[in-house]
């Protein structure tokens, strides 16, 4: 089994890789949605997982074509994400118009106008990663609070990788190095991230990764969710707008990165009343899009759950599944 997975690896970052690259942009995203919709039917283990994140939102008698519906375009979904990936270094401004338009670019202008730059703040919701080009590839000087791919092989500690499977993450990580932003280990210093704010730039940071230490339970989807209040003491502490930021994708594929207006950060409150009125107006914003389109979200959660299971944080306190 061990070999058979090294040889799709091999052939992934090899030669289908470049086969990616060197697409007509008009066929990249249906071949994504038709490579998600054969991920459907070839991995029951997975779909069987993302069930039950589905029944988790909405409760354990959702309808059955509704959640095969959900988590269908969910496999689509990912795949169509992955293949970006294959394609971030040869992403530029000449062609990021066709991957991702930008919407609400006046909340972000209207922000820098200040002079005390902006964070973006997201989740990992759909193609998150596709703001990175969209806005990096725009003009627009950004950095971004992350984790490399490599970071797996620390998470993953009940798992020795493979040299195939350290090799796929050695390259993802160069691929995710390629995106026209200055990347900042969230699990190292983190004061390049003032530094970046102080000139006058954009941070992208996602409140719900498994990164940083501490945790603030806020309400989410119904329950109480442990979300990293790490971006609002930032803007807090610098007086920089924070502007919620997500990830849609139009028929043909294409994204939509979506900045919509920035939160309220109200001075004269105490420190952790801040970063917890910051925090959960996020996720109130958060949960309007994951009710309106779960299937951008699941995937997310049921990878969560799994870490949660080998001792990682949860994403929620409650796991049991209601009956909505």
């Amino acid at each position: 089994m061990a070999l058979v997975k090294d040889s799709i690896l091999y052939v992934y970052w090899g030669a289908f890789r470049k086969l990616v690259q060197k697409m007509p942009q008009p066929i990249v995203y249906p071949a994504g949605k038709l490579l998600g919709s054969v991920a459907y039917l070839c991995f029951r283990g997975k779909r069987k997982a993302l069930e039950e994140e589905v029944r988790f939102i909405f409760g354990a008698d959702v309808e059955e074509s509704r959640r095969r519906k959900i988590v269908r375009k969910a496999f689509q979904i990912e795949a169509r994400r992955e293949l970006e990936v294959l394609l971030y270094p040869i992403l530029s401004p000449s062609n990021i118009s066709f991957f991702a338009v930008c919407e609400g670019m006046e909340n972000l202008d209207s922000a820098l106008s200040k002079g005390k730059g902006a964070i973006l703040l997201f989740a990992h919701f759909g193609a998150n990663q596709m703001v990175m080009p969209a806005i990096g590839h725009r003009g627009y000087r950004m950095c971004q609070l992350s984790a490399p791919a490599t970071a797996w092989k620390e998470v993953l500690t009940d798992k020795k990788l493979s040299a195939m499977e350290e090799y796929a993450l050695h390259v993802r990580t160069e691929h995710e190095q390629s995106l026209p932003v200055r990347h900042i280990n969230i699990f190292r210093s983190v004061k390049e991230a003032f530094r970046c704010l102080q000139r006058n730039e954009l941070l992208g940071v996602a409140v719900d990764g498994g990164g940083g230490k501490e945790r603030i339970p806020v309400r989410l989807l119904g329950r109480e969710a442990l979300l990293s209040p790490g971006p609002s003491d930032i803007a807090r502490r610098t007086g920089c707008a924070v502007l919620p930021t997500f990830v849609l994708r139009g028929k043909s594929g294409r994204n939509r990165v979506i900045i919509e207006s920035p939160l309220d950060i109200l001075p004269g409150k105490e420190a952790e009343e801040t970063k917890t009125g910051i925090t959960q107006a996020f996720a109130s914003r958060l949960e309007d899009y994951v009710m309106a389109n779960p299937a951008y979200y699941v995937g997310f959660m049921a990878l969560r759950s799994s870490m949660a299971r080998k001792g990682d944080v949860p994403l929620f306190k409650d796991t049991s599944i209601s009956c909505g």
